[in-house]
């Protein structure tokens, strides 16, 4: 017996399944985050009112050396203005926005720092942004109640419709008396305030995707017009460490696996002329021993080097699988403390890795440490990395050096190197890598 299912179209159960979409928007959990977003823009609204009208003052003060000073200050300060912006972006919008750009002192002293903040360009582009946001902000807010209170007080019309003034005697609706309290018009009236609430939570929606416009155009990234020449040398430096990369694994290969696999064809042969020759079989035992130990030997240098290259670990686990067992080989005692809950991309972590690895090197190599401490810790913006010792310090960033090629990885990625050494130690290497997503 063959049974037969009453399976509905594809195409209704897409209809139904969008239907179920839009009438449950009211009470979706990121429908309260956009609301809760919007209602947070008035007082971060406020404050960027409050931060323009101040930096409109100083503008008119600006003709006294204490208003430039003043200017240029509230200028260089937008950055920490659009800290609000930023956290409520992340956290409400799960919108991750760039940081925006440090300002390059180009100009020694007081006056080249007021100059550089008065020729701030994405300050000023920032500002200019600021000028509108703070009253949109306001008025997106001040929108966000009116569409939420309005039907919320239809809906529930029906438990509060007996509550009416004194001397209520109904509406006159177009020339007729109409008592909304009469049955059965609070329940109409609170049917048409529940259609309210889903027309406001798609109005909630809409405002949000319009406010995460504004915040990207905001704090987009600075594409300035040495651009080209970044780019440019950010991929020369990558071709650079490529090649070095190679030139070390063929130094590796020749220095290592390939003397023993000649120390093997060596010993075999040995054994070889031994056999034709009419030997003894004792001997040929012997060569074919030393052998089959070389032979280990060159695949565990072998086994090493394609770990070097990219360790499957850190493919299958990661950085928390990886560098627990990468700190295991080093001959010093290492404590690590490590905060990844997001994996990084593919990049970011196996220039972690390898960071890792080759300052643990550095230390027990160069540094006569007798313990390292290992942090590696994710936020929302970066992945940073920092390896202490106690050793003897006075490291430095040489050209072709080890230090000099992280320095390269890690702005290969954008990133940077921190490194302070003082004679006597501690030696103290940080590494940040850019990874928001």
């Amino acid at each position: 017996m063959t049974r037969v299912r009453n399976t509905p179209p594809a195409r209704t159960r897409s209809a139904s399944t969008r239907l179920v979409g839009v009438l449950s928007a009211p009470v979706r959990a990121d429908t309260w985050r956009y609301s809760a977003h919007l209602l947070l823009g008035a007082p971060v609204g406020a404050l960027m009112v409050a931060y323009v009208g101040l930096t409109g003052y100083a503008t008119v003060a600006g003709l006294t050396v204490v208003g430039l000073a003043l200017l240029a200050m509230l200028v260089r300060g937008t950055r920490l203005a659009t800290w609000p912006e930023q956290w409520r972006a992340r956290v409400l919008l799960r919108l991750e926005l760039p940081l925006p750009a440090v300002v390059r002192r180009r100009s020694p002293g007081i006056v080249g720092w007021v100059r550089d903040g008065l020729t701030d360009v994405t300050g000023w582009r920032i500002l200019a942004f600021l000028l509108p946001s703070g009253p949109l902000a306001i008025a997106m807010a001040y929108a966000t109640v009116l569409v939420w209170a309005l039907p919320a007080a239809a809906a529930t019309y029906p438990v509060w419709c007996w509550y009416t003034p004194p001397g209520w005697n109904g509406l006159d609706v177009a020339g007729t008396r109409w008592h909304p309290d009469v049955w059965p018009y609070p329940l109409l009236v609170g049917l048409v305030g529940l259609a309210g609430l889903v027309a406001a939570a798609w109005v909630v929606r809409g405002l949000a995707a319009l406010d995460r416009l504004r915040l990207r155009w905001m704090l987009r990234p600075d594409v300035g017009p040495d651009l080209a020449r970044v780019l440019e040398r950010r991929r020369d430096q990558a071709v650079e460490q490529a090649g070095a990369h190679l030139r070390r694994i063929e130094r590796d290969l020749h220095d290592g696996a390939q003397v023993q696999m000649v120390a093997v064809a060596m010993e075999l042969g040995r054994a070889r002329r031994e056999l034709d020759g009419g030997g003894d079989p004792q001997a040929v035992a012997r060569h074919v021993a030393v052998a089959h130990e070389q032979a280990k030997q060159a695949l565990t240098e072998l086994r090493d080097l394609a770990r070097g290259i990219y360790p499957a670990v850190l493919t299958d686990l990661g950085l928390e699988g990886a560098l627990p067992l990468l700190v295991a080989r080093c001959p010093i005692p290492v404590v690590l403390d490590l905060d990844v809950a997001r994996r990084p991309s593919a990049a970011v972590e196996s220039t972690a890795y390898f960071c890792v690895g080759e300052l643990l090197a550095n230390a027990a190599k160069h540094g006569s440490a007798g313990r390292i401490h290992v942090a590696v810790v994710r936020d929302a913006a970066a992945l940073r990395l920092q390896v202490r010792d106690d050793g003897a310090g006075g490291a430095a960033i040489v050209v072709g050096g080890g230090l000099a090629g992280l320095v390269d990885r890690a702005e290969s990625l954008g990133g940077r190197l921190q490194l302070d050494s003082p004679a006597g130690g501690p030696t103290i290497i940080t590494v940040e890598l850019p990874c928001a997503s």
